[in-house]
């Protein structure tokens, strides 16, 4: 009878801590999320970001010893431009499930990603495009023909931000790229002495990936509300804190995901790409992160999938 109570105790003990397990993995980051949410305060959370996650761009003067200094502008971005209303543009398929296209044509600047194109998508994701926020593996694997062509429509009339995590650092006055391994920096100067007449392209300071990957895993630590970020940020992060620093009110499509795509595709350009199993990218945390400094309610960000960001410049920080 003993050792059959003992039996019935240790099944009970092993169905308790499997019913935890699967709490703790599946259930608990939502439950926690709503139950924190209320209890973090977003004013205190923009002005971290603010002063965690400063933003700038490599300037000619800071690589004046290099003897390729001069694909480099003389300002920093963030000097040069300032805006009131600004779009990011995620390259989401849920944007074929709404026509934003009009709506984000009205800001005042539009930033997209990487390869994301607007011809034939223009009723859905609009048509400007004044900054596009490029990865290192842009030229040598991605968008080849677009890069370099005279006549795509692609880069021609846009400012290219780079996306630095580690690739590009300053040593000595002059650009390091020991871990460019895809080579950007080296195809940006191709590319400006091949379009002499276009913007010069930005790119973003040492350390700004590092610092936004540091920032999120604080959160997530202090808050409770996400398992530490130990993935590199995605695109959507860096270019969302960027456009922070260059704008008054942040407009977000699609980052963070509605509730209306029922498919596993991937971009809104291709009706063939999956997402991956493999994530390579912090997308859990951030898209928490983007709730709690959202301006809009839980309801219309899964009906519209736009998040609303106040800019630093709108923040009274301490």
């Amino acid at each position: 009878m003993a050792k059959r109570t003992l039996m019935i105790f240790s099944a009970g003990v092993c169905v308790g801590i499997m019913i935890y397990y699967v709490l703790h993995t599946f259930l608990m980051p939502t439950f926690v999320f709503k139950i924190i949410k209320p209890m973090v305060d977003g004013q205190e959370l923009l002005c971290a970001l603010r002063k965690n996650v400063p933003f700038s761009t490599i300037t000619r003067e800071q690589a004046s010893k290099d003897g390729n200094a001069t694909i480099l502008p003389e300002e920093s971005l963030e000097k040069l431009v300032h805006f009131n209303s600004c779009a990011v543009v995620s390259s989401s398929h849920g944007l074929r499930l709404h026509t934003y296209g009009k709506e984000i044509d009205s800001h005042d600047a539009v930033l997209r990603f990487n390869c994301a194109p607007t011809q034939g998508f223009e009723q859905f994701v609009g048509n400007r495009t004044d900054f596009r926020l490029i990865n290192t593996q842009i030229p040598r694997r991605s968008c080849q023909k677009e890069f370099w062509s005279e006549n795509s429509t692609m880069f021609k009339h846009e400012t290219i931000v780079v996306r630095n995590m580690d690739a590009i650092g300053l040593e000595g006055e002059k650009v390091n790229t020991k871990t460019d391994r895809f080579h950007v920096f080296a195809n940006l100067v191709k590319y400006g002495k091949k379009y002499p007449e276009r913007d010069l392209p930005f790119i973003q300071r040492p350390d700004f990936g590092n610092d936004i990957m540091r920032e999120l895993a604080r959160f997530c630590i202090t808050t409770g509300m996400c398992y530490k970020a130990i993935m590199s940020p995605s695109s959507g992060m860096f270019g969302v804190v960027m456009m922070l620093h260059l704008c008054d009110w942040v407009h977000v499509y699609e980052i963070v995901p509605s509730n209306k795509d029922e498919t596993k595709l991937l971009y809104y350009y291709d009706e063939k790409e999956m997402w991956s199993k493999k994530d390579w990218h912090s997308y859990i945390q951030e898209r928490v992160y983007f709730r709690t400094l959202s301006l809009t309610t839980e309801k219309d960000i899964e009906d519209t999938g736009v998040v609303l960001l106040k800019g630093f410049s709108q923040t009274q920080c301490h």
